[in-house]
C-alpha cells in the first residue's frame, strides 16, 4: 500500500514539473526600424547604386556603412531620446557626394514578456522629416519619406519607405 502511495506520489510530483510552462524568451530580441528604398517617380523598390552611409548627427558611430546595391536597411532607435536625426551620406562612383538628414520622432514604449526575459523597448514612430542637400554633388537625394508601421519592434517589417530622386 505505501509502495503504491508513494509511486501515485511520485506520478503527481512528476506531472506538476511536466505541466509547468516554460518561458519562451525572444531569440532576437534587436528592435530595429526597418528603412525602404524607393523611386520618387515610379513608387518602386530601387536597389540603390551609389553607396549609403549612415551616422547619427553628432556621433563618430556608423550605422550603415558603404552599403550598395540594396533596398532595404535597418536603424536602431535611441531608447532614451523621443527624436533621432541621421545622416545619410550617400557617394556615386566618381566620388561625389550629399548629406541628407532624416529626423525620426518617436515614442518609446516598455515591453515586457515574462520576469524571465530581459525587458525591451519599441517604438511608436510619430512623426517623420528630412532635409536635402542642395549643395551636394551626387545626383540622388531623398525626395520624400513615409510611415507605413509606426509600430517598431522584433517583426522584421518594413516601417518606413524612403523615396528618392535622380536628377539623371
Amino acid at each position: 500500500m505505501m509502495r503504491k502511495l508513494l509511486c501515485l506520489f511520485n506520478l503527481i510530483v512528476g506531472l506538476f514539473f511536466v505541466s509547468c510552462s516554460e518561458v519562451e524568451c525572444p531569440l532576437d530580441s534587436v528592435v530595429v526600424m526597418t528603412c525602404g528604398l524607393y523611386d520618387a517617380d515610379t513608387k518602386a523598390e530601387l536597389s540603390l547604386q551609389p553607396t549609403l552611409t549612415v551616422k547619427p548627427l553628432g556621433k563618430d558611430t556608423v550605422l550603415l556603412n558603404a552599403a550598395q546595391d540594396i533596398h532595404d536597411f535597418v536603424l536602431p532607435l535611441k531608447f532614451g531620446e523621443t527624436a533621432d536625426t541621421m545622416l545619410l551620406h550617400f557617394t556615386d562612383e566618381w566620388d561625389q557626394s550629399s548629406v541628407d538628414t532624416l529626423i525620426v520622432n518617436h515614442e518609446n514604449m516598455p515591453h515586457f514578456e515574462s520576469v524571465e526575459c530581459p525587458a525591451t523597448i519599441f517604438h511608436k514612430l510619430t512623426s517623420v522629416a528630412w532635409l536635402t542637400d542642395k549643395e551636394g554633388a551626387c545626383d540622388i537625394a531623398i525626395d520624400s519619406v513615409a510611415i507605413v508601421r509606426n509600430l517598431v519592434d522584433y517583426n522584421d517589417v518594413e516601417n518606413i519607405q524612403i523615396y528618392l530622386r535622380s536628377s539623371l
